[in-house]
């Protein structure tokens, strides 16, 4: 969809992706437009967004298909979560909390478990997965949450690399308050 980048903050937070992981790719041949649209989005908190570099002339000598024509923009942009092979759902994650054999592992620094936690979790930050991955059971299943998503798909990535298969992914955002947690895409 092309929306101008002049025109990008005529946008409010509430037109985009609620899933503040949802991929938004931007192309431009002015870069300071390109910089201006991913500030936007950081400032959304839409943490996946980029560009593709290159812009147009590029994508299309690179083969991707390019439809033309007048469209009217939409008033808000919606995603449609398709989850990775690794990703549970946050249905299937809170059946996943009471079965004992279900290992959660919080990958979230020492203060933001200071918040709160699952009761039983695993806790690796992710900066240290690459030396503690001895320390996650092999034998179960291991679902790596964080506050966001992000930290715990590069955990998996780390993890994975390191051998370990019976690994999935939360990939949502888990704001915990004490004994009470909210869990949203």
């Amino acid at each position: 969809m092309n929306l101008p980048a002049a025109n990008l903050d005529k946008y409010q937070e509430t037109n985009w992706p609620s899933f503040k992981g949802a991929p938004i790719v931007f192309y431009s041949d002015n870069q300071a437009d390109l910089d201006k649209a991913l500030e936007l989005m950081r400032d959304y908190g839409l943490s996946k967004a980029t560009y593709f570099d290159g812009g147009l002339e590029r994508w299309q000598k690179l083969g991707y298909p390019v439809e033309a024509g007048a469209k009217p923009a939409p008033a808000s942009l919606t995603f449609v979560r398709k989850l990775a092979p690794q990703d549970v759902t946050i249905a299937d994650f809170y059946k996943a909390l009471e079965n004992p054999d279900i290992i959660i592992l919080d990958v979230r620094n020492d203060a933001e478990r200071k918040t709160g936690s699952f009761k039983g979790s695993l806790h690796i930050p992710s900066e240290q997965a690459a030396m503690r991955y001895k320390e996650v059971p092999k034998d179960k299943t291991v679902i790596i949450h964080c506050a966001t998503g992000i930290r715990s798909g590069i955990a998996y990535e780390t993890l994975k690399a390191k051998g370990l298969t019976n690994l999935k992914v939360l990939n949502a955002n888990v704001a915990f308050d004490g004994d009470k947690v909210k869990i949203t895409e």
